[in-house]
């Protein structure tokens, strides 16, 4: 299947022409964006990339994809035997952070998951939770998320939303 990729720097916009069922969401949500009048139609340098975020999550045929450019992000632990940290940096810029505390040997507690405003949008701070994840499987440690955002947002997906009172950590759940 064909995909076009269009960027503005910081994501990449993927689109298979041949899966767009040409409802016209993209069109009237970001319309100086997506212009099919233009060469080339969609421009996101238009647009922040948390509104091209939250558009193309609403694109009903799945044409419309996110494409994260990987090489900007960085994350660091940090860790003296009690309490420690995940850092991320975009761009070598400070994005965020994911504080835990250790409970006992074999498990640590995700207290806290923050990004700076200006990085919303990004999967940041799913990244930062990730990351302990795969500390936790090489380790074999477990994990307690106290965090809302590391529990509602990744670690265990409710059944809906009604079950989930941080609403905007689970915008994956369709009802």
């Amino acid at each position: 299947m064909k995909t076009k990729a269009y960027s503005n720097g910081e994501i990449t916009i993927l689109w298979k022409p041949e899966k767009c069922i040409h409802t016209g969401i993209c069109v009237n949500t970001l319309p100086k964006v997506y212009n099919p009048k233009s060469k080339p139609w969609i421009t996101p340098e238009n647009a922040t990339s948390k509104e091209l975020i939250d558009q193309v999550e609403k694109c009903p045929s799945g044409a419309l994809s996110i494409k994260e450019m990987q090489g900007n992000v960085k994350i660091e632990r940090e860790d003296n035997g009690k309490k420690g940290r995940y850092v991320i940096y975009y761009n070598e810029e400070f994005a965020g952070e994911m504080t835990f505390t250790w409970a006992g040997k074999t498990k640590f507690i995700i207290d806290h998951t923050g990004v700076e405003d200006k990085f919303s949008g990004k999967g940041l701070g799913k990244k930062l939770v990730m990351k302990s994840v795969d500390f936790a499987r090489e380790n074999n440690v477990k994990i307690i998320p106290l965090c809302p955002f590391g529990y509602f947002g990744v670690m265990v997906p409710p059944v809906s939303v009604k079950q989930c009172h941080f609403e905007r950590y689970c915008n994956y759940i369709k009802n």
